[in-house]
């Protein structure tokens, strides 16, 4: 549903004679630095010997609109370590969506393109991947060069993330560092790549009410979770649920940006758990385990997918038992794919600390307002 979904939007990459969607097909080989961000890939584990690289083969199929620069398909890559004993070989299915933003000339430009899917595969090694899924996210720099009309090559450096998003510990995650080389055969001639104005102010008259819109947005995850107290470390790994609700207002400083304030409740089920000796004694008050936390966010808007980053703190709505990362700062990473101009489904990761990864989930959204775009 969401190929169709993606395939049938009629905005179109490139400017062509026709205005009807151009289809493509990519391939990808990413090889990759494994970044030392646990002591297992340091030589802590079977084989005794540091993991430093890593590769990447995918292929892409994607729709490159008209008169826009954006373009946005699916992808299956198969990913490998060169340790499958300790680590697997996963494969991974996933959306993507980038755009060229800066021309240099009509056959070259700089542009994005992010990755969002899951993995499969992945060794349970008790240290830094234990879960057999894994959440893929990865951002890349990308000159892309049109060498022919129907030909496009892709350059550039990447981050790719993968990370069980704390449904299961340890979660040490894999983080990787890529060089990536990608071609792509347009099924429509193109001569000139079309780059996404996005630094560009509005153009129109529009006033503060029509640029306003709000998001509501509900989900629902689970998590696993994690106590240190005088008997030392304590992992619960039980599927506690997790809700949340943020209602988002934004304005729209083009077509492209925009930014405003959001009210974040969460609540927690795994929050200032009762533990003794290693052992859940109870769970605190319902107030205690919920959380009301105020974020500053932007988001960029593209054909079909719209990404909201942001940064907030959290505060409990009652007093708690103990210390939480719940009370304190946290990130949001937010993917929304609208399924129609105001509905939209919604993928949300949540950083504690910014920094360490809190919960992964999933929801409905609703756009109200003006619906500027």
């Amino acid at each position: 549903m969401l190929l169709c979904c993606l395939l049938g939007n009629k905005q179109v990459l490139y400017a062509q004679t026709h205005a009807d969607k151009d289809i493509f097909l990519g391939v990808n080989v990413r090889p990759s630095y494994v970044m030392p961000t646990h002591g297992f890939y340091n030589g802590w584990n079977p084989s005794g010997s540091p993991i430093r690289k890593g590769n990447t083969f995918d292929m892409q199929l994607g729709v490159r609109p008209g008169e826009r620069g954006a373009y946005q398909g699916v992808g299956l890559a198969a990913h490998t370590f060169f340790e499958p004993e300790s680590i697997g070989n996963p494969a991974t299915l996933y959306v993507f969506q980038g755009a060229p933003l800066v021309s240099f000339a009509e056959s070259l430009a700089l542009g994005y393109e992010w990755n969002l899917g899951l993995s499969y595969g992945w060794k349970d090694n008790g240290v830094v991947t234990v879960s057999p899924f894994n959440v893929y996210i990865s951002i890349a720099a990308l000159l892309t060069w049109r060498f022919d009309g129907y030909w496009d090559m892709t350059f550039g450096p990447e981050f790719t993330h993968f990370s069980n998003g704390d449904t299961k510990f340890p979660n040490g995650g894999t983080n990787t560092l890529n060089l990536r080389v990608g071609i792509r055969r347009s099924f429509k001639p193109a001569q000139a790549i079309i780059t996404e104005n996005v630094f560009s102010a509005a153009a129109d008259r529009k006033g503060i009410e029509d640029r306003l819109s709000y998001d509501l947005t509900a989900m629902g995850g689970w998590r696993a979770d994690r106590t240190i107290d005088k008997d030392g470390l304590h992992i619960f790994n039980k599927a506690f649920p997790i809700a949340s609700i943020s209602f988002n207002p934004l304005y729209s400083f083009n077509g492209y940006f925009a930014a405003g304030p959001s009210l974040d409740l969460m609540y927690d089920h795994s929050a200032d758990l009762l533990v003794s000796e290693g052992s859940i004694l109870g769970y605190p008050s319902f107030l205690q385990q919920t959380s009301a936390g105020l974020s500053a966010r932007a988001e960029l808007k593209m054909p079909v997918f719209a990404v909201n980053i942001g940064i907030g703190y959290g505060l409990p709505l009652a007093n708690r038992t103990r210390s939480s990362d719940m009370k304190a700062l946290y990130g949001i990473f937010s993917l929304k794919t609208f399924m129609t101009r105001r509905l939209f489904f919604n993928v949300s990761y949540r950083l504690s600390s910014v920094l360490y990864s809190h919960n992964l989930l999933f929801g409905i959204g609703w756009r109200f307002g003006k619906n500027y775009s």
